[in-house]
C-alpha cells in the first residue's frame, strides 16, 4: 500500500512539472507575440494595446531588437530606429526638462523633443556625432551631455538572469585593494519595494532583473506606464506641459496601468528564451586561451556561470576612461559601464553585428582601441600580440558562442 501511494505522490508530482513546464512554455510564446505587438497611443477602442507616448522612440520591443539581435546601423542621417539619444548632468541625473532621454517621435498633435540626426565620423576608429535641432521645450541645461546608445542582443538572457547576486558582489573591489589596477563596483540599485539590489541589465547595470529592464524599456522607450514605472507619460517631466496634457492610457477599464504586470512577466519570460542561430562551435584553441589570460581581459570579462553557461563578465561598473565617456568625463560616473557579457561573441564577430554601447566599433579591433581607464593595460597588451598570438585569439573568441 506505502508503495502504491509512493507511486500515485510520484505520479502527480512529475504531472504538475510537467504542468509548469507547459505553462511556461505558453508564457514565452505569448511573450513573443507582445514583443512584437505594435502600440497605439490613447485612447483607442482597442484599451488593452493603447497608451504609446505621449513622446515615445519606437512601437514596439521588436523594433529595436529585430529577431532579438541587435539593429543594424546606416550611414549619416537620420537616428536609426533601435538607436536612442541619452541625456546626463554632470550629477548623473538626467536633463531637468527632457528628461534621461530625448525622444524622436510623438503622437498626433505633439512636437516630438527634437530632430536628430547622426553622423559617422572618423576614420581609423568609427565614432558618431549626435546633432541636435528643434528642442520643443527650449534648451538642453548648460551641463547635459547627450550621448547614443544602440539597442543590445537579448541572446542568453537566462544565464546572465541566473548569476547569484553573491557571486557578483564576491568580485567587487572598488577601492582596488589588490593594487591590479581593476576597481570594479557593484551597482547598487534600490527597488520600488526599497531594498537594495545589485544591478545587472542596461550598459550600466541599472536594471535588477529582466521584469525591471522590460519595465525601463516601456517606460523610456515607448511611454507606456507598469507596476514597476507607473507615470503613464514616461520620460516627460513636470516642465514638459503639452506632454503631460496629452491623452494616457491609464488609468481605465483595463487596468492601473498601460501596461500589465501578466504582459511584462510574459515578454521577460519571452526574452530569456531567445538564443541566435545554432552553429557548430570550432575546436577549442589551448594557444588561444593561453593569450586571452595573458591580456587579462578576464578580471573585467570574468567566468561567471549562470544556468550552467558561462557569460564572461563580473557585471561590475568600471571605469573606461574619457574616450567612451558617456556623461562628463572629467567625473567617474560618466566613465562607468557594465562589463559586456560576451557571451556569443563568436556569432556576432562572425556576422559583422556593431560592438560597444553606441555600435561605433565594427570589429573586435576598434572595440578594444576604445578601452581606457582600467582597461588601459589589457589593450596596450592587445595591440602588441603578435600575428600568430592574434589568429590564437580569434579562434579562442570564435568558440564564445555560450552553447
Amino acid at each position: 500500500m506505502r508503495a502504491r501511494r509512493l507511486a500515485i505522490a510520484t505520479a502527480i508530482a512529475v504531472v504538475a512539472i510537467a504542468a509548469e513546464a507547459v505553462a511556461a512554455d505558453e508564457d514565452a510564446a505569448i511573450g513573443g507575440a507582445l514583443f512584437r505587438r505594435a502600440w497605439v497611443p490613447a485612447p483607442s477602442a482597442t484599451r488593452a494595446n493603447d497608451g504609446l507616448g505621449p513622446h515615445f522612440d519606437a512601437r514596439s520591443c521588436a523594433a529595436c531588437h529585430p529577431g532579438g539581435g541587435r539593429p543594424a546601423i546606416a550611414g549619416s542621417g537620420a537616428l536609426p530606429r533601435g538607436m536612442v539619444v541619452r541625456a546626463q548632468r554632470g550629477d548623473g541625473s538626467g536633463d531637468p526638462i527632457y528628461g534621461r532621454q530625448i525622444q524622436s517621435e510623438a503622437v498626433t498633435g505633439l512636437d516630438p523633443e527634437a530632430r536628430i540626426t547622426v553622423e559617422r565620423t572618423g576614420r581609423a576608429r568609427r565614432s558618431f556625432a549626435v546633432r541636435i535641432d528643434g528642442l520643443a521645450d527650449g534648451p538642453l541645461a548648460a551641463d547635459t551631455r547627450v550621448s547614443l546608445r544602440l539597442a543590445p542582443a537579448l541572446f542568453g538572457a537566462a544565464a546572465i538572469e541566473a548569476v547569484p547576486e553573491a557571486a557578483i558582489r564576491a568580485g567587487a573591489d572598488p577601492d582596488d585593494r589588490d593594487r591590479d589596477g581593476i576597481a570594479g563596483r557593484v551597482s547598487e540599485v534600490i527597488g520600488r519595494d526599497g531594498r537594495v539590489r545589485v544591478g545587472r541589465w542596461g550598459f550600466q547595470a541599472t536594471g535588477i532583473d529582466l521584469v525591471d529592464q522590460t519595465s525601463a524599456a516601456f517606460s523610456t522607450d515607448m511611454g507606456l506606464s507598469t507596476a514597476e514605472r507607473p507615470d503613464p507619460y514616461g520620460d516627460c517631466t513636470a516642465h514638459q506641459r503639452a506632454c503631460r496634457a496629452a491623452p494616457a492610457g491609464a488609468p481605465d477599464a483595463a487596468g492601473a496601468h498601460e501596461i500589465d504586470a501578466a504582459i511584462v512577466a510574459r515578454i521577460a519570460a519571452f526574452v530569456a528564451t531567445l538564443e541566435p542561430p545554432a552553429t557548430t562551435p570550432p575546436p577549442g584553441s589551448a594557444r588561444g586561451a593561453a593569450v586571452w589570460a595573458a591580456l587579462g581581459c578576464a578580471a573585467c570579462h570574468a567566468p561567471l556561470s549562470g544556468a550552467g553557461r558561462v557569460i564572461h563578465s563580473d557585471l561590475l561598473l568600471h571605469d573606461m576612461g574619457p574616450g567612451l565617456a558617456a556623461g562628463d568625463p572629467a567625473r567617474r560616473a560618466g566613465r562607468e559601464w557594465r562589463t559586456t557579457p560576451l557571451l556569443g561573441l563568436g556569432d556576432r564577430l562572425a556576422a559583422g553585428t556593431p560592438l560597444l554601447h553606441d555600435g561605433r566599433a565594427r570589429d573586435l579591433d576598434e572595440a578594444v582601441g576604445w578601452h581606457g581607464g582600467e582597461a588601459t593595460a589589457a589593450a596596450a597588451r592587445f595591440r602588441r600580440l603578435t600575428g600568430g598570438e592574434r589568429r590564437a585569439l580569434d579562434e579562442h573568441l570564435a568558440g564564445f558562442r555560450g552553447f
